[in-house]
This record gives C-alpha cells, structure tokens and sequence, in this order.
C-alpha cells in the first residue's frame, strides 16, 4: 500500500548540503535527475506510477546503503522496498511533478552566490527512445523481462557526449 505523505518544501534542503560535503555530490546529483525524470514523464504521460530508483553505479549503490542518505530519501517522501518483492527504492505515484521539481531543487547543490549549479533538466540518456518509441525509463515492457511497472534506470548524472 501507498503512502500519501506529501514532504515539506525544502525537505531535505539541509542533509543534502552535509551529504555534499561529505563526498556524496555524484549520488546527489543522480537522484535530483531522477526526480526531475520522474517529473516530466509524469507530466508528458499524464500518469503516474511508482519508479524504482536503480543505482547502476557502484557509487550510488553505496549511497543507497548508506543511512544519512535513506534518510535523505525519506525526507523527500521517497519510499523503501515494501517486501522481499521490491528490491529498489521507489518514487510513489502519489508525488505530483511540482512535488518532484522541489524535492530535485531542495537537494541541488547551490554555489556560493545561492544558485543551482546543476543544469535545470538532465540531458536524456542513451537507452532512452527517441520521441514516439514509448516510456524513456528503460524497461517495463514484456519483451525486455521487466513487469508491469516502468524501470527507472537513472543512470548516471554525467553530461551524454556531444553527438
């Protein structure tokens, strides 16, 4: 079951700051274009579902294992696995893709003068479909062995090469 906790604006705002000086900029930067992912797919399709959140990375494996960073999640309104069914995180359908659009601002890191330095949207990434090949997370189709829900693979936040 689905839980409808709606976070604080500026949830977050906070540990993120403290997870960035700690060395966690990469994961950081992952998850923020997840959630910005999440907001425009939710926005272009008009539907929501939950997304896992799939570290493909070695350095954001260990982000997800590590508790500030759970807490982190759980701050955003992100939830954990709910059974030995589910083995990822996920982003609940129930955040709206304003919700989202905060949730990435509250945990983009800011420069010395207050501003985002992040870019606003996350470049698209390389398994994603062109415009009309269908969902651009990955999976979630029979063919590819996903099940019925789309794969977030959130991969990496490093710009795609000019090409």
């Amino acid at each position: 079951m689905e839980e409808h906790w709606v976070p604080e604006e500026g949830a977050g705002q906070d540990l993120a700051q403290h997870l960035h000086r700690e060395g966690l900029a990469g994961p950081l930067r992952w998850l923020e274009n997840c959630l910005r992912r999440a907001a425009g797919d939710r926005e272009e399709d008009g539907v929501s579902h939950p997304v896992p959140l799939v570290p493909l990375t070695e350095e954001n494996e260990d982000a997800m294992e590590d508790r500030r960073f759970r807490r982190l999640l759980r701050q955003l309104g992100l939830r954990p696995p709910a059974s030995e069914q589910e083995s990822f995180w996920r982003i609940p359908a129930a955040l709206t893709p304003q919700q989202l659009r905060r949730a990435a601002a509250s945990i983009a890191h800011r420069a010395p003068s207050g501003s985002p330095q992040d870019l606003p949207e996350p470049p698209r990434c390389p398994q994603e479909p062109s415009a009309g090949e269908g969902r651009g997370w990955g999976c979630g189709t029979p063919r590819c062995g996903a099940g019925s829900e789309p794969l977030s693979l959130c991969p990496s936040a490093e710009p795609l090469p000019p090409g």
